[in-house]
């Protein structure tokens, strides 16, 4: 199974005040995602993660991954965020996932997907089925950006915020974007 989530901000005390109020502090927070994440995603699953994985001191990282990230089921693929550039270089980071990528571009079964932390207006194939799954943008529906992409049936959002804190299964992807009332064109080229 492949699944997809952007934005888990492991020990980052400011996602608390800004969209993550209902934890008391980064510990619950780092626990119940870890949780949320292993009740889906299983050991042979592959798993993209859309960027912004963990905000912490570099001197602090190899220990703060230990708890979080290697808790984690899965094959686990990153498409790097905004917090991710400071430890892409790292080798303790780097340990952790089977890629690691800018964005992502690839057919599942006969879907056109993009993979992006951001979003972005044009993505391959965009007309004619193709698929954008991004993150950034937690769960703020008041930017000018979210209010342009939720005029794209065919652009989903995986933050953490959005997806209540579990990754999504391609077949969830293809679900919300039929829910939009649009219909995938099946082209393999």
């Amino acid at each position: 199974m492949i699944y997809f989530i952007s934005d888990y901000h492991f020990y980052h005390a400011l996602a608390l005040f800004r969209s993550r109020t209902q934890f008391r502090d980064v510990g619950e927070m780092n626990n119940y995602i870890v949780s949320r994440h292993n009740s889906v995603v299983k050991e042979d699953d592959t798993i993209y993660i859309l960027g912004d994985v963990i905000v912490c001191d570099e001197v602090e990282l190899k220990n703060c991954l230990k708890d979080t990230l290697g808790k984690m089921a899965g094959h686990k693929h990153l498409i790097l965020g905004n917090h991710d550039y400071l430890f892409r270089d790292n080798p303790d980071f780097l340990t952790y996932f089977e890629s690691v990528q800018e964005s992502k571009t690839f057919k599942i079964n006969s879907h056109w997907v993009q993979l992006y932390h951001y979003p972005v207006l044009g993505w391959y194939r965009k007309y004619k089925g193709g698929i954008h799954i991004y993150g950034h943008m937690h769960d703020d529906n008041k930017t000018p950006e979210s209010k342009i992409m939720s005029g794209y049936a065919n652009a989903v959002n995986v933050s953490v915020e959005v997806v209540d804190y579990k990754p999504v299964s391609f077949d969830k992807i293809l679900q919300i974007i039929k829910s939009r009332k649009i219909i995938i064109k099946e082209h393999l080229i």
